[in-house]
């Protein structure tokens, strides 16, 4: 029976819109309302790897650039994954906001003029989706730069490229700027995003030593297929339908990009009739992640009233705060 859902939201286009989800996810599966809900650390990705990663594996960071990587067709693997995305800049300092979505006419435009640019610095190659880039250094680069969802609304110096090699990163991302702000001034680009001001290096590290205790991990989008092209073991593309008639004696994992991608009232219904007598469900949550903890309630609790929205919402702000402070985050 199906125990757990991650939402990986790994370009974090819903981290910005909070209530907007929790309103989304009650209102298509209100039996969570007697659920606990509760505010972590950790953001989604971060959290779905502790679970699929031996603790003491050989990659630093949550795989997520090497799991993307995982379908791309070059001979050589690349070095970094390059994103389009918004800083909010201040005085002194400044902080990542978004990843920005590009059109396909921008996004090729854009492919066009970092190649001549950087052609002496090193190989890029698009993605399918167009929503970011592969980048191959021409000599070896030794730096370690953090994926966006990790760096999310805090202040980027704290996230800095680390390395020998971390200059000419911050050289080439300063370059990079520089290119944006001429394609956005020229007169084709009419459909130019307004929110776009900035390149973000995500480094590509080893395949992490894989350690879960699952009897199976099932799920749809690009973080899933990815971790099925590394071959995770007892990875299998399935249904969900499929997964909610396992036995209860059995534990699975799903693991999906986007809350709209769920059948939420399948799930609901399975909750209300008791076939799904318990689930733990994790969905970002600004910068961080919201954990839900689904337990079937004893007929002796039938006077427990459901928390309401804005009660719910009040304890998922006090329990973000507290959150913050233990991921020692000074805004």
């Amino acid at each position: 029976m199906i125990q757990q859902i991650y939402i990986t939201d790994y370009l974090s286009g819903a981290a910005a819109q909070p209530v907007a989800q929790v309103e989304s996810l009650l209102s298509q599966c209100p039996s969570l309302q007697y659920a606990s809900w509760q505010t972590v650390a950790q953001p989604p990705l971060n959290a779905l790897f502790a679970q699929l990663v031996a603790p003491d594996s050989r990659a630093p960071h949550a795989p997520v650039s090497r799991v993307l990587s995982s379908r791309v067709e070059e001979t050589v693997l690349p070095a970094f994954c390059l994103l389009p995305v918004h800083l909010a800049m201040r005085r002194d300092t400044f902080s990542l906001q978004s990843v920005v979505p590009l059109s396909s006419a921008i996004y090729q435009a854009l492919t066009t003029r970092l190649q001549a640019h950087f052609a002496a610095d090193f190989e890029l190659h698009i993605d399918s989706g167009q929503r970011y880039w592969w980048v191959q250094p021409l000599r070896q680069v030794q730096v370690q730069c953090r994926w966006p969802q990790d760096c999310l609304f805090q202040q980027a110096m704290h996230w800095q490229p680390q390395g020998p090699d971390a200059g000419l990163i911050r050289q080439w991302a300063n370059e990079m700027q520089m290119l944006l702000h001429q394609l956005a001034t020229e007169p084709s680009m009419a459909d130019w995003p307004g929110a776009l001001n900035s390149l973000w290096f995500a480094s590509v590290g080893p395949v992490p030593d894989w350690q879960h205790g699952f009897d199976l991990v099932a799920g749809q989008g690009e973080v899933f297929a990815g971790l099925s092209a590394l071959q995770l073991p007892r990875c299998k593309a399935t249904t969900l339908a499929e997964v909610m008639q396992m036995p209860r004696t059995q534990q699975a994992l799903w693991i999906t990009d986007e809350l709209e991608t769920l059948d939420w009232p399948a799930l609901n219904q399975a909750l209300q009739a008791g076939t799904l007598q318990a689930l733990h469900i994790v969905l970002p949550f600004a910068e961080r992640s919201v954990q839900i903890h689904y337990q079937k309630r004893p007929r002796w609790h039938f006077w427990r009233k459901p928390t309401t929205l804005n009660k719910l919402l009040q304890q998922l702000e006090q329990s973000l705060s507290s959150a913050t402070e233990q991921a020692g985050f000074n805004p």
